[in-house]
């Protein structure tokens, strides 16, 4: 449950900063049978799929490095998936990355946003 409220948190957090910095959030919590997106947001005239990371600390390593080829994978997944059932076509996207870093009172300590963090290369994501 922990986890759950934190990711939450994270979440609520990461709109503020994003929303403080141009970002439109469109969606929150895009649920598809390959993962869920955090949040789906326009910025500059793209379409936005990120992905929000949030720790306590930095014992566990920072929330950048929990993005693994599998996570990444399930993240295009289900955008494919957020563009064909909004009936996108030839919109321009990319994936962006917001690890958030927490202290024990869940004050907020830090932030990295990673904008195109990972692009869709060619492959079969089906």
């Amino acid at each position: 449950m922990f986890r759950k409220t934190l990711g939450s948190y994270g979440e609520f957090l990461a709109r503020n900063i994003l929303e403080a910095q141009g970002y439109l959030i469109l969606e929150t919590r895009f649920q598809t049978r390959y993962g869920e997106i955090d949040l789906i947001a326009e910025h500059q005239g793209q379409l936005v799929f990120i992905e929000v990371k949030t720790r306590i600390g930095n014992a566990f390593g920072s929330g950048l490095e929990a993005i693994t080829w599998r996570k990444r994978r399930s993240l295009i997944r289900a955008a494919l998936c957020y563009l064909q059932r909004k009936n996108y076509r030839d919109c321009p996207c990319r994936f962006d990355i917001l690890a958030l870093t927490l202290n024990q009172q869940g004050e907020h300590l830090s932030h990295e946003l990673i904008t195109n963090a990972f692009g869709v290369e060619g492959g079969n994501y089906y």
